[in-house]
């Protein structure tokens, strides 16, 4: 089994489910959304990133790079047809400007990071996250960390698009799971495949699966709506998301306000934003989004 490329095992997290956990960012994606707060995700290539903000303009990169595609003067930095992520710019840069994107880590490479945290999983009643990009692009490898987790007594739960094929999914990450976090942004199949490149169909033939799975004592299962401006957060699609919700027996929901930072990451890694918006969601309207969960316990 070939490790995937993993961005991140962030500990120490507050926001990726129940307690202290240490979140596993895996790097790949099978949608492609206009709005990804972490667009480093979706490719499951290597890519490097660089903040010019960070840059001490010492000039280091530029005599590691075998390639010769440091490039001071272009406005990204790096001539990136070039560049083939050899990443010895990143190994001699001070300020930390030049970043890999991506990294393979073996489950026990993994799990040695997870066992220094247990006695603060054990305190808080946390655990561990999957989440990226996307786990169940690479459901052995994601089933074989949740394994040793779950040996270890550890609460691990899985953050999803929900673009995944079940009876995979079903038969080796699942029973592996305590919880999921699936995200659900567009209840037309014809939107959800123009902003986000595929249609919707198999995500919510997903979600209705894991429903019945959840009310059979299988993992809890949370919804989440990501709520970007002007697409997901209409009173249509909002409307819509809630009438399913509902109709599947889900009682709780998860709203997730628009964060713009995300611009710069995309804009790091050498990519104009897709998306325009540029301003958090406001109270105001976060507040007419919540109304329309109002039978709904909202997280």
């Amino acid at each position: 089994m070939t490790p995937p490329l993993i961005l991140y095992v962030k500990r120490n997290c507050l926001d990726d489910g129940p307690g202290i956990r240490t979140t596993v960012f895996f790097k790949g994606c099978p949608l492609s959304c206009a709005w990804c707060h972490n667009p480093e995700s979706q490719s499951v290539a290597p890519e490097l990133s660089y903040d010019r903000e960070r840059c001490l303009g010492c000039g280091a990169c530029i005599m590691a790079c075998p390639r010769e595609a440091i490039d001071p003067e272009s406005a990204d930095y790096i001539n990136r047809t070039r560049c083939d992520y050899c990443f010895a710019c990143v190994e001699v840069c001070p300020s930390g400007a030049l970043s890999a994107m991506g990294r393979r880590m073996s489950v026990d490479e993994i799990v040695a990071i997870i066992e220094k945290d247990l006695p603060f999983f054990r305190q808080s009643k946390g655990g561990v996250t999957l989440s990226g990009g996307e786990p169940t692009m690479f459901v052995e490898f994601a089933a074989a960390l949740a394994r040793a987790c779950r040996e270890r007594g550890v609460h691990t739960l899985l953050e999803t698009c929900g673009q995944f094929e079940f009876k995979l999914f079903r038969e080796q990450l699942f029973p592996q799971l305590d919880s999921i976090y699936f995200d659900v942004k567009l209840i037309d199949s014809k939107q959800h495949r123009e902003h986000c490149g595929v249609g919707n169909e198999r995500i919510i033939d997903n979600l209705r699966a894991l429903a019945k799975l959840a009310n059979d004592g299988g993992a809890t299962v949370l919804p989440r709506i990501p709520l970007a401006p002007g697409v997901t957060d209409t009173d249509e699609n909002l409307r819509g998301l809630a009438s399913l919700l509902h109709e599947l027996g889900f009682r709780a929901v998860a709203l997730l306000p628009y964060n713009p930072t995300w611009h710069k990451k995309s804009k790091m890694l050498g990519r104009a934003p897709r998306f325009a918006a540029t301003n958090w969601l406001s109270a105001e309207r976060l507040a007419q989004c919540r109304s329309f969960f109002h039978e709904f316990e909202i997280f």
